[in-house]
């Protein structure tokens, strides 16, 4: 039983970054104003260094959970584009440099509970990008220039992606700063390119909230549409979160019935939570519901609920590994023809 609490605890809080990193004990910040000049260069993508996973390089099978079977997935004619988390919140930099990539276990930890999701079904791309440290979330002038350092370098990533993948159509995921990222990537660069929109088939934008009315695709409303969204935000039953925007105006899709409505999901639905140990355990212990843009968790079972926490932000693919990855290939397969 005490191992079962560790891994769990380790799953809230390690799986990646949060937008608020105050449990980080040590937590190191920023000692001066941004110096633009010694970001003013760009990232070489055609360097293996600036990638943490190019698929024909890195083995995809090193990504799966140890208990997952992949004897029934099926493998498409399809790339991603992964952006990862904030990992910099011990850094008296504004934004990482290239140090930052070297053996960094949250990067790895972040490609072994998110990207892991596509690994196998589709060719996986994943660029290191000098991401902006955790506290330009709350610096109004440092924190924009360096969310624009980061910003251009997936660009700059995104475009080698485009131009060197192998196959066409692609599928963006993100999660917290990355889904930042994501979203200006397809307001100001994809969305300008109608060639380069109809080949987006789906995007994962996790993490962050999705304001109605002012994207240029549209939310999944089914379980197989494709050329559209998927976005929600975990967080306990009955909590609303003080430094989130949501409401009726903002987008939340159900990650286990893959509806939008209002609905608790059935627990029997639910097909496990992978913990850092790369394990997926839990099954059928988690029900939940789309509530005002918030994705509501709620456990079904006395020991998890022991532990509960407000935000579960930490685990947004955690939680519902095995439905995203599941559902993802239902999509595929459902559209084969028209890709």
């Amino acid at each position: 039983m005490q191992k079962l609490f560790i891994l769990i605890i380790l799953c809230f809080i390690f799986s990646c970054s949060v937008k608020d990193m105050t449990y980080s004990v040590n937590k190191i910040n920023p000692n001066s104003d941004l110096n633009s000049v010694t970001n003013n260069y760009k990232l070489d993508y055609s360097n293996i260094k600036n990638w943490s996973f190019k698929s024909g390089f890195h083995n995809y099978k090193k990504l799966l959970p140890y208990n997952y079977n992949s004897k029934n997935d099926k493998s498409f004619v399809i790339s991603v584009f992964y952006i990862h988390p904030t990992t910099l919140y011990k850094s008296e930099k504004w934004n990482a440099d290239t140090s930052h990539f070297d053996n960094n276990n949250f990067i790895n930890l972040c490609l072994e509970n998110q990207a892991s999701v596509f690994a196998g079904l589709c060719d996986l791309y994943a660029p290191h990008y000098r991401e902006m440290h955790i506290n330009s979330y709350s610096d109004t002038i440092n924190g924009y220039k360096a969310f624009d350092v980061a910003y251009n370098d997936v660009l700059s990533a995104f475009k080698f992606f485009i131009n060197h993948i192998e196959y066409d159509n692609y599928i963006i995921a993100s999660h917290s700063q990355g889904t930042n990222h994501a979203i200006r990537l397809i307001n100001e660069y994809i969305s300008q390119d109608k060639e380069l929109l109809d080949k987006l088939l789906l995007s994962y934008l996790v993490g962050m909230d999705v304001e109605k009315n002012n994207f240029p695709i549209p939310i999944c409303k089914s379980t197989d549409d494709i050329n559209c969204f998927l976005t929600w935000r975990s967080f306990h039953e009955g909590y609303y979160p003080e430094k989130w925007n949501y409401g009726d105006n903002y987008h939340s899709l159900n990650p286990i019935t893959f509806q939008l409505d209002s609905s608790w999901s059935e627990k029997k639905n639910h097909l496990g939570i992978l913990l850092p140990n790369k394990k997926i355990l839990f099954k059928k212990r988690i029900s939940v519901a789309n509530k005002s843009g918030l994705l509501w968790v709620r456990f079904n079972n006395l020991f998890l609920k022991k532990y509960r926490d407000n935000s579960y932000h930490k685990a947004d693919f955690n939680l519902f590994w095995l439905n995203i990855r599941e559902n993802l290939q239902y999509r595929l397969l459902k559209n084969i023809e028209k890709y």
